[in-house]
């Protein structure tokens, strides 16, 4: 199976080059590796990583997203395939926007199947402490839950920033792979990047839970340090997080998966 590719500053001095169809990936400490790209889904780039403009080319010509973050998780850029025809199902999609009622059903069921995935996040988080939930919640109770069992705000940002980020790549990779337009977003409209914004704020819950766990480790203390007046995560920091995110990279996929093709179903019955 295709996987994601992971090129972090905390490797001192590392380099990232062409190879032919593969990229060729070294750093002062260790030998060199290469890479076929056929392998790669995804590529993560964090932090200041010397990178060659061929390699990225070579991730573009193979529908491969690459996304560039900083450690403090703001996302400095998306770079995607980009050819001057429109994607498969970019007309189709336009049905979603074609007039308010159509616009409000997307958004409900949009908010119903977010509502569900915080119920089976809460279930999950909470499992065997007791607690019980009804088939419903409302999104001011979720937040009233979540406020209760966050750090403080600001620590809970810039790491709910960074896992968010690894989730929009997964997003973006499956629509690139499902030929829908990326931009058409209903909820986040003329948003740049607007259809994946949606599916994530769909799944926000699972963000949340991803960040308490980080948080519940007692290491987590040392992973978040200040810096240039700044909040920023630490090598090993990034490492936890996204060794987590990799370990449910399966789950979050047949999720998204599901959302896609949830949206392709009111597509074919908004159409008839």
């Amino acid at each position: 199976m295709e996987r994601s590719l992971y090129l972090n500053d905390n490797m001192k001095g590392l380099t990232v080059l062409r190879d032919g169809p593969s990229v060729w990936i070294k750093d002062r400490s260790i030998a060199g590796r290469r890479v076929p790209v056929r392998l790669v889904s995804r590529v993560v780039i964090i932090g200041n990583v010397k990178i060659d403009a061929m390699a990225i080319t070579l991730f573009a010509e193979n529908n491969i997203p690459v996304i560039f973050m900083k450690r403090t998780g703001e996302e400095v850029a998306v770079v995607i395939p980009y050819n001057h025809k429109l994607p498969i199902h970019y007309e189709e999609q336009k049905i979603l926007l074609q007039s308010e009622k159509n616009i409000e059903k997307y958004t409900n069921r949009a908010k119903t199947k977010r509502m569900t995935l915080q119920l089976r996040a809460l279930y999950r988080f909470f499992k065997n402490k007791g607690f019980k939930f009804y088939n419903e919640i409302g999104e001011g109770n979720y937040q009233i839950i979540l406020k209760n069992l966050k750090p403080s705000e600001d620590k809970w940002q810039v790491v709910t920033d960074i896992i968010a980020n690894l989730l929009r790549g997964l997003i973006i990779e499956r629509l690139i792979k499902a030929h829908l337009d990326l931009h058409t977003g209903v909820i986040h409209r003329r948003h740049n990047f607007g259809l994946a914004l949606d599916i994530c704020y769909i799944m926000g819950a699972e963000v949340d839970m991803q960040a308490l766990k980080f948080f519940s480790s007692p290491e987590s203390a040392n992973w978040i340090i200040k810096k240039s007046g700044r909040l920023e995560l630490t090598g090993p920091g990034i490492q936890n997080i996204i060794h987590r995110f990799e370990n449910k990279r399966l789950i979050l996929t047949d999720i998204v998966e599901g959302i896609i093709d949830e949206i392709f179903e009111l597509i074919r019955e908004l159409r008839t």
